[in-house]
């Protein structure tokens, strides 16, 4: 037995090695230095916009003000393609082509979240342009991706170009409000009985140090978005003052529930074929250590399925639907014994587990806490985008061709986009911003300092100009 282990790690051992000598050293293609300045200064004035998303429409002018930018910016675009706005500032532009069979739609939402300025190392709406980067809040999320897809489209329109088939532009003003726009812009094309054969929205990126000791950039494409449920879990008791408190009153039964729920996770744990592909493609770029883990799947799936969820939040999230609790409330007074208290779980809902299932599992372990698992809001996980049909495959190519240097992979989001309103119409919507960005970028995008790199947004032009001049409704 020990020398048939001995082999099997060996194996491991050399195949990591193996791994390791893969050639991942290729050049970035080149941007115009000018161009990219010039981009740079104009995604600023979009920056410069306070499109914050609202409830109701009362910020609807300030999204119109941008538009009137947008259309200084872009004036053969607005001249040549059929424009639709929607209440509150969504808009949908249709650039007619050669054939309107499976058309393709481009998408990047105008609001962004609010930000304060005495957090901030200048102004978020000043739309600031250093040596090397943009700053303000939207100048990733998601202005830059709204910006670099209308440039190409205004540059291919100098040039006369008239593409294969139809194709879409697509925005948003409420998206970070989980909001209506997208939802009524796809009534819209439904209305029309259009069905497009691929829909790219944001969600994954170009991203360095995506995991750990990861040396090469990792192209990240969103294939699925993980649900979202709120459950609410209620103790109830008769009351009674606090000088006199009995055992197991609806706080401390909620309090051993939660901890029951932290050490215990009861929900399921699962590795799927799009996480593995995501460790798989990584692994020749990670240090030794990490490759010979997650470049031996074949060994040691089942322990990285088992350890990676208790030791990493990320790893939890890849796995498994998640629990956060966000609220809670008891009595209304420091010395009442509340008759009722509550707290909510937020979950976010894995493809293997749905709201159902986890509410099932929750509820069984509430029971033993005397707690009652109530179902509030909630929405299922996406449907899973095919990674071996004619859109994804599309995708890729175009990633390895404007991106040579980077590592492909399919990706599971966490959170939520406008897409998933896209896929009742197509069964290609994906998630990918041609934007290389690092961790650290990531932790800004809703945060402090936002910011874009110049060079990232000039690939970002280049990128959807190939992207549209190649689509050809995937006839081939």
């Amino acid at each position: 037995i020990g020398i048939i282990i001995f082999a099997i790690l060996l194996i491991a051992v050399v195949n990591a090695i193996l791994l390791g000598r893969k050639s991942l050293s290729k050049e970035k293609i080149a941007v115009d230095r000018t161009l990219a300045r010039k981009y740079a200064e104009e995604l600023s004035i979009l920056v410069r916009h306070k499109t914050i998303a609202l409830k109701d429409t009362s910020n609807e002018p300030l999204f119109v003000e941008m538009q009137k930018d947008m259309e200084k910016l872009f004036p053969l675009v607005h001249q040549n393609l059929v424009k639709h706005f929607f209440p509150g500032g969504s808009m949908l532009f249709h650039w007619k082509g050669k054939s309107n069979e499976n058309p393709l739609v481009l998408m990047a939402h105008q609001d962004v979240v609010p930000a304060s300025i005495e957090q901030w190392s200048v102004d978020p709406f000043a739309g600031v342009v250093t040596d090397t980067e943009i700053i303000g809040r939207g100048s990733f999320d998601t202005k830059c991706t709204l910006y670099a897809f209308f440039r190409a489209v205004e540059e291919l329109l100098e040039t006369g170009y008239v593409p294969e088939t139809d194709v879409y532009l697509s925005s948003s003003s409420d998206e970070e409000i989980s909001g209506v726009g997208a939802a009524t812009i796809v009534e819209f094309l439904k209305s029309q009985d259009i069905k497009p054969g691929l829909v790219l929205d944001e969600g994954g990126a170009i991203v360095t140090g995506a995991l750990p000791s990861v040396s090469a950039p990792l192209a990240l494409i969103g294939v699925i978005e993980k649900g979202y449920v709120n459950f609410k879990l209620t103790a109830k008791s008769s009351g009674g003052h606090s000088s006199t408190p009995p055992k197991n009153t609806p706080i401390a039964r909620l309090a051993a529930l939660i901890n029951d729920i932290e050490k215990n996770f009861p929900l399921k744990t699962k590795m799927i074929p799009e996480v593995k592909q995501l460790f798989a493609t990584a692994a020749p770029a990670m240090s030794f250590p990490y490759r010979l883990l997650f470049g031996n799947m074949w060994l040691f799936k089942g322990l990285t399925t088992w350890l990676l969820p208790k030791i990493n939040p990320y790893g939890r999230a890849l796995f498994s639907t998640t629990i956060a609790f966000t609220m809670m409330e008891g009595s209304k007074a420091e010395n009442v014994i509340p008759s009722e208290a509550y707290v909510i779980a937020n979950l976010r809902t894995h493809p293997i587990q749905g709201i159902a299932s986890s509410h099932e599992a929750i509820s069984k372990l509430a029971k033993k806490y005397n707690v009652e698992c109530e179902i509030l809001e909630g929405r299922e996980a996406t449907p899973m985008v095919n990674t071996q049909g004619k859109a994804y495959r599309y995708l890729v190519n175009q990633i390895q061709s404007n991106f040579p240097d980077v590592l492909i992979s399919p990706y599971v989001i966490l959170g939520g986009t406008d897409a998933r309103f896209y896929q009742e119409i197509c069964d290609s919507a994906l998630r990918f911003s041609p934007i290389r960005v690092s961790n650290e970028d990531l932790k800004k995008m809703h945060g402090i300092d936002e910011s874009l790199k110049i060079d990232a947004l000039a690939e970002a032009v280049i990128f959807f100009s190939s992207l549209i001049q190649g689509y050809d409704g995937l006839r081939k």
